[in-house]
């Protein structure tokens, strides 16, 4: 019995996924085999070869289910044998995927147990249709299963397997993503955490978090691994100031390598900052996402006040800790005038970098709902934003197109004008220009600058862009046989 994770541009610094870790990790632990291979046909294709029974399991986000459920059908047609379930973001919120070809299951919400018990019972022959948090599909019929509690306790886990994905790529990422915890008490109406309550309402606490113990053991194996950056992805990492307080002195003393985390401006206090940056805190990231409030509050449902993302931004800077914001442009009712207002409130906040997306209306968020009854919607939205790239292009259809165009054009110089406002005048001639390569160029360069060169320690971040490029222009294969991979 083997457990198959096929993953997209596996090579790329950031493909890392803590949630296929923690179920190799628990499948290991009772004797099960996990393998993680690059998401293509032919790699798939030479991993379940002669296996006498293959578990492909997919990890899914919305913008990848299509290329997800494509790779799935081209396998299952070649080798009927092999039994596929997917799991993740998508089929928790869509679990109706499990109606699509070649899908033999999904899995709702927390993975680590049902995944346990699927492989368990195929391994021994047992019945798979009455399993938590899986819908299995038996024939014409459908075994629609409810969800488990939540893992109380996160401790009762083990550490995430990255073995797995060390031994898929062809050099060792130089940075780690970690999470301590999970859930996020808060109801942003682009994101599907008011979903995920409903989920699992009744079946415990949605936000939890592992012991600093816990932590401190996966940072330790990190840190012997050769690691040269964390990059903590909690949603808001410092929710609990008891715990970032036991916390923060003891990363500083055991661990001592540069990290980022992600904070919110409503929460953000000098003591945690300052805390943190004595641990080591290169960067955090804030949400600003909207300069006009009643679209950050009414819209977004964010719930803060321009004066505390400014107070937040100024403690942070205080504190010598680089501040990258997040931004979303193009939101349902909002316009070119109200981006612009996103741009002044960035320049009040002094960013290192500011991010900026198109908003991306998915499918069972509340602003999916927002924009339907604003007719902002496309025909096929679910095929644009798998094939749009995130935040890179708005799958939205506005009235005005020419207002529309301006926005994206907008969008791709966002960055450059918070570096260089004084650039503003001539950015709103430019924007009238119909959208081309060259606006593309100047939000990559600026998108890897903030990523790579002020996002992390430049001795960090600058190998990582630098191996980026060389995956881009030399093919895998000459790279794999020009430097033999370091086990």
């Amino acid at each position: 019995m083997q457990v198959i994770w096929p993953v997209h541009e596996l090579e790329r610094e950031h493909a890392q996924y803590p949630g296929i870790m923690n179920i190799a990790a628990l499948l290991r632990a009772h004797g099960f085999a996990s393998k993680v291979v690059p998401a293509t046909l032919e790699s798939v294709e030479q991993a379940v070869a002669g296996g006498d029974d293959v578990v492909l399991a997919f990890s899914t986000m919305t913008g990848s289910s299509r290329r997800c459920l494509e790779l799935n059908r081209a396998v299952t047609r070649r080798h009927p044998s092999v039994f596929s379930v997917f799991g993740g973001a998508h089929p928790t919120f869509f679990p109706q995927m499990i109606e699509e070809d070649g899908v033999d299951a999904v899995c709702i919400g927390e993975g680590e147990y049902p995944m346990l018990e699927l492989v368990a019972a195929r391994s021994e022959g047992r019945p798979i249709t009455s399993i938590a948090n899986l819908w299995v599909k038996d024939g014409d019929r459908i075994h629609r299963n409810p969800v488990r509690p939540l893992i109380e306790d996160l401790d009762e886990l083990p550490l995430p397997d990255r073995e797995l994905f060390r031994g898929a790529v062809t050099s060792p990422h130089v940075h780690a993503i970690v999470m301590t915890g999970r859930g996020c008490p808060y109801n942003c109406t682009y994101c599907y955490n008011h979903v995920y309550h409903k989920l699992y309402e009744g079946k415990g606490r949605v936000v939890r978090r592992r012991s600093v113990d816990h932590v401190m053991r996966e940072l330790r194996v990190l840190k012997d691994n050769g690691c040269r950056l964390i990059r903590f992805m909690d949603d808001v990492f410092i929710i609990d100031r008891e715990w970032i307080m036991e916390f923060a002195p003891r990363y500083r003393d055991e661990i001592g390598l540069p990290f980022t985390c992600l904070v919110r401006a409503n929460m953000v206090t000098a003591e945690t900052v300052q805390a943190l940056k004595q641990a080591g805190c290169h960067r955090m990231m804030m949400g600003i996402e909207a300069g006009s409030e009643p679209l950050r509050n009414t819209i977004l449902k964010r719930r803060m006040s321009d004066e505390q993302i400014v107070a937040a931004g100024r403690i942070i800077r205080e504190a010598g800790v680089r501040l990258v914001t997040a931004n979303i442009l193009g939101i349902p009712g909002g316009t070119l005038e109200d981006d612009w207002k996103t741009l002044e409130l960035n320049l009040k906040v002094r960013p290192d970098y500011a991010s900026a997306s198109l908003l991306q209306a998915f499918p069972g968020t509340e602003i999916h709902e927002i924009a339907a009854a604003m007719g902002f919607l496309q025909e096929d939205n679910l095929h644009q934003l798998s094939h749009g790239g995130f935040g890179f292009a708005s799958a939205l259809k506005h009235t005005d197109l020419r207002e529309h165009r301006r926005i994206e054009n907008f969008h791709k110089l966002f960055p450059v004008l918070v570096w260089f406002p004084w650039l503003q005048p001539l950015a709103r001639v430019l924007i009238r220009l119909p959208p081309n390569r060259l606006f593309d160029l100047v939000y990559m360069a600026s998108f890897n600058i903030g990523s790579y060169l002020v996002s992390s320690p430049m001795r960090v971040g600058g190998p990582m862009m630098f191996r980026k490029f060389v995956r881009r222009l030399i093919p895998r294969r000459l790279r794999t046989s020009a430097a033999p991979h370091e086990a």
